[in-house]
């Protein structure tokens, strides 16, 4: 039995050990009402900030993907490698609708970068005729990112020095909604501020891992449930 308790923690551990969100929340199994390529497929240079509300998020954890999905309607099939583009994650006092358009003032005190170098993306366009496509645009972080939703929101800062591809890649699936959980600020990689801020973002999946010590904590909680039920049963 007590073989079978520990295969069953391990279980449990691994079934715990990771989740995935979408934020905007309700627009997990919805196509968002936008589509744009920014920031991952750009003309010119460009450094592109999007903000999370906090409230989008159940619990924290380690952050060690980010996932897109194509718009159903304006995306396609596509593999494309961007040459050279940056990632940060940060947790941020700002607020969706309320970014700065200074890019410093909206980047946390924990700025991290998760991601330097090329990239590639690409997509196979699955899912149901006008969306929503599968979340398989896929960004595996260098660097996981330790984000706790009850210190701040939370922020995606990238920085595409090369500028590219340049419309190869479609549009991916946004929301463009006033008072939902997120928004942008953008502009010319070389300028500190933004040329635009308004209500557009990306629909995004972030695969979270809980940290060690919460995983442990459920192991101990699930082991105590299965010790309680084995000594019951031996008893009758």
């Amino acid at each position: 039995m007590r073989h079978l308790c520990r295969a069953l923690v391990f279980c449990a551990c691994v079934a715990v050990a990771q989740a995935d969100v979408v934020v905007p929340n309700v627009l997990a199994g919805v196509e968002g009402a936008g589509g744009n390529t920014f920031p991952f497929d750009s003309i010119t240079p460009q450094r592109y900030q999007q903000v999370y509300a906090s409230s989008q998020f159940p619990a924290g954890g380690l952050i060690t993907q980010l996932a897109f999905r194509p718009d159903g309607l304006l995306g396609h099939a596509f593999s494309v490698t961007i040459s050279n583009i940056e990632i940060d994650l940060s947790t941020t006092p700002a607020a969706p609708d309320a970014l700065s358009s200074t890019f410093a003032s909206n980047v946390g005190l924990d700025d991290t970068m998760v991601f330097s170098g090329s990239l590639n993306l690409s997509s196979a366009f699955t899912g149901p005729a006008g969306g929503p496509k599968a979340f398989d645009i896929l960004i595996n972080l260098t660097t996981p990112f330790l984000y706790n939703p009850a210190l701040g929101n939370f922020l995606l800062d990238v920085r595409n020095f090369s500028g590219e591809p340049t419309g190869l890649a479609g549009e991916f699936d946004s929301q463009f909604t006033v008072g939902d959980p997120i928004s942008r600020a953008f502009g010319d990689i070389a300028s500190s501020t933004a040329s635009i801020t308004d209500s557009e973002g990306l629909v995004t999946q972030f695969t979270i891992v809980p940290e060690p010590a919460t995983v442990e904590l459920m192991a101990i909680g699930v082991f105590l449930v299965l010790v309680g039920v084995t000594r019951r049963r031996n008893r009758t």
